[in-house]
């Protein structure tokens, strides 16, 4: 089987090691090259390839967002995410239903292998450590108690320490005692870095646990 495939990436160096790299791999051939998501979608209806390599970072859209278009517009069509090592964004482009996630700094055989595994099971998500990546997920998400996770949110909607002691009836030096547990945790030390790292680490969605009053 050969696999027809359009790479999407505004990186010249991407470009170009990823068309050196498969001239010594006949079963993928590289249909196109595009630089933009517009040129992508066009590309696309154009070439009708069988899989869509897209780099995360592209000038005129979120390549994550990209790829979640493209297969939801074809689910029988392989889209594999280049991207730098992300969990959360691991979890996402896996909730986003593409067929694989590549670290930007990973072996060309391994993505050589992901767009293989993409051309015939589209469906079937695949990155290297993905089962760690997974542990290290649920551990972030499991990190916090009901009370520090309250805390969180509470500084999320920029709550000072009075105003949550006030909401949580309890007193200030308690909430203080949280956000001295939080921000250990959260391997940080001031409510801007909890927050950043909240964040990135998916604990301000509405799956932050609230405590019972």
């Amino acid at each position: 089987m050969t696999v027809r495939l359009l790479l999407v990436s505004d990186s010249t160096l991407t470009r170009l090691g990823l068309a050196a790299a498969l001239s010594g791999h006949p079963d993928i051939v590289l249909a196109g090259l595009v630089d933009r998501a517009a040129a992508a979608r066009d590309a696309v209806a154009e070439l009708t390839p069988d899989v869509v390599a897209v780099d995360v970072a592209l000038p005129d859209e979120d390549g994550l967002h990209l790829a979640a278009a493209l297969h939801h517009e074809a689910p029988e069509r392989g889209v594999v995410l280049i991207s730098p090592r992300d969990d959360d964004r691991l979890m996402r482009a896996l909730e986003a239903g593409i067929s694989a996630y590549v670290p930007t700094n990973a072996p060309i055989e391994v993505l050589l292998s992901a767009f293989r595994h993409a051309a015939v099971a589209p469906a079937s998500f695949t990155a290297p450590d993905l089962a760690q990546a997974m542990a290290r997920h649920r551990r972030q998400h499991q990190l916090l108690s009901p009370r520090e996770g309250e805390v969180l949110r509470a500084l999320h909607s920029g709550s000072s320490v009075p105003q949550i002691a006030e909401a949580m009836l309890v007193s200030e030096s308690t909430i203080k005692t949280y956000l001295s547990r939080l921000y250990d945790k959260l391997g940080v030390n001031s409510r801007a870095q909890a927050l950043s790292v909240a964040a990135r680490a998916g604990l301000l969605g509405d799956d932050v646990p609230l405590s019972a009053r």
